[in-house]
């Protein structure tokens, strides 16, 4: 006799139980019609009668499979029916989406079910969404993601819980096989219907639950279990070393960016774990294994100087003076300019530095401000001459200072710029050279005493109130 027939049954957890919450929160099945979610559906109506529950069920139509979706979608509204509970459907063009979104059937149908879920939890106030995934789907995940490359958080499989739409998502039949399942069905005469495409060996899943888990399971009885019983385990190792990972981004962390000798002075894996944390808390998306390898390669690097890291979503990786920031293309690639010396206020449009020019009678010295909203440079010079104009850095510019033409490379690596802004800063020129460098200084000959102007550079962050010598 299948363990599922036990009263209640030893492989099924009761989805209030697993999401850790009251006994009586409602619960909505996604019930796609097949031998799973059909049992699942059983075992959840005696839960709902024995504990009070509210359960409300939904189904997908994906407009994939033509009239064998037609009769899915009519099997679960009998079903439904005959249960006493209200199936809410959704019917979706996948194909035609996924030629927009540009991503596989399967991950776009995977998309469209789990919007509608969320939809559904958040209107009828739902805390706990069910799946029917179980044991054979866990290993299968685990062989699938470990045939891709997968490390500790790929081979946790899939969760047993996991927060989902303002709940959690949960699924009681996890420890279950698709043999007790099938048994459960056929000693109970549930009747379910079969997707065609599960038998598609175009697609790799099908091919591991095909052709590998079969023999798997004739090697080694209780795979299935005893693979979700290793994941679990694995859960509780990765949820630990994130923790550890949190506390050390933490303290890497500096107004400038992570500092590179926090995270040169952390284990492997943890540092692994900040550079993957640092990089979604920002907001820019998930890490790649190439992309983290390429990440450490730049911390423990021995020169800094002008080293940078592609990353996804137009981002790059910059370390400079002993920190590790983000920088996006637009910032990294400002756009040549040369504009006329005026007064009032001038935007360079592509970087958003503001240069502001005033008339003033009493010369002060050049002054410098860093702020947390951004970099303030502010000059004051006699009488400048007509010809002057403003203009973007060049390869080999020089500055004459103290009788030498300096490298301005190196003077702005001296006043420890930052890399993202030296293309973008204006400099100040005229038929001689550069007379003016934000950070930098004036060149030899140009007094800051007298009548002439006052001259300020705000970077895109600055306030208005920040705005020194204008």
């Amino acid at each position: 006799m299948s363990r599922l027939n036990l009263a209640p049954c030893a492989a099924y957890a009761v989805p209030w139980k697993l999401a850790g919450l009251p006994k009586e929160s409602a619960v909505l099945l996604a019930l796609s019609g097949g031998a799973d979610s059909r049992v699942l559906l059983d075992l959840l109506h005696a839960s709902a009668k024995a504990d009070g529950f509210r359960l409300l069920l939904a189904h997908v139509n994906h407009g994939i499979r033509g009239d064998e979706a037609a009769r899915d979608e009519i099997f679960c509204r009998e079903l439904a029916a005959k249960y006493g509970y209200e199936l809410c459907v959704l019917h979706a063009d996948v194909p035609a989406l996924a030629k927009v979104s540009g991503r596989g059937l399967e991950e776009e149908a995977r998309s469209v079910r789990y919007s509608y879920f969320e939809a559904l939890m958040r209107e009828r106030q739902i805390p706990i969404l069910v799946t029917a995934h179980h044991a054979d789907d866990h290993l299968e995940t685990l062989l699938f993601r470990l045939s891709r490359g997968a490390g500790l958080a790929g081979l946790c499989g899939i969760a047993p819980s996991r927060a989902f739409a303002g709940g959690y998502l949960v699924r009681p039949l996890l420890h279950c096989t698709r043999r007790e399942i099938l048994t459960y069905c056929e000693e109970k005469g549930l009747e379910y219907v079969t997707d065609s495409t599960n038998a598609d060996p175009t697609y790799a899943r099908n091919r591991i639950r095909a052709e590998i888990l079969p023999v798997l399971e004739s090697l080694f009885e209780g795979v299935g279990p005893r693979a979700v019983a290793m994941s679990e385990e694995l859960c509780e190792d990765e949820a630990y070393l994130t923790r550890v990972a949190e506390e050390a981004l933490m303290e890497a962390h500096s107004p400038q960016g992570l500092q590179v000798d926090r995270l040169r002075a952390q284990d492997p894996s943890v540092l692994r774990r900040v550079l993957r944390l640092w990089f979604f808390r920002v907001g820019e998306g998930e890490l790649s294994r190439a992309h983290v390898n390429a990440l450490c390669a730049l911390l423990f690097r021995e020169s800094e100087s002008g080293t940078r890291v592609a990353l996804p979503n137009g981002c790059f990786a910059v370390r400079e003076f002993g920190c590790l920031r983000i920088e996006r293309s637009a910032e990294a690639d400002a756009a040549p300019f040369c504009l006329a010396f005026a007064e009032g206020e001038t935007l360079l449009p592509a970087s958003g530095i503001r240069i502001l020019v005033k008339k003033c009678k009493n010369g002060r010295k050049i002054h410098n401000l860093s702020t947390q909203s951004g970099i303030i440079a502010t000059a004051q010079f006699a009488i400048i001459k007509k010809d002057c104009y403003w203009r973007s850095r060049r390869e080999g510019d020089r500055i004459l200072q103290g009788g030498m033409h300096k490298q301005l490379r190196r003077l702005y690596n001296a006043a420890k710029v930052p890399a993202r802004w030296r293309d973008a800063l204006p400099l100040l020129c005229d038929g001689e050279g550069i007379v003016w460098a934000p950070f930098v200084g004036c060149r030899d000959g140009i007094s800051p005493l007298g009548e002439g102007f006052a001259v300020t550079v705000l970077l895109p962050d600055c306030e208005t109130k920040e705005r020194e010598g204008f």
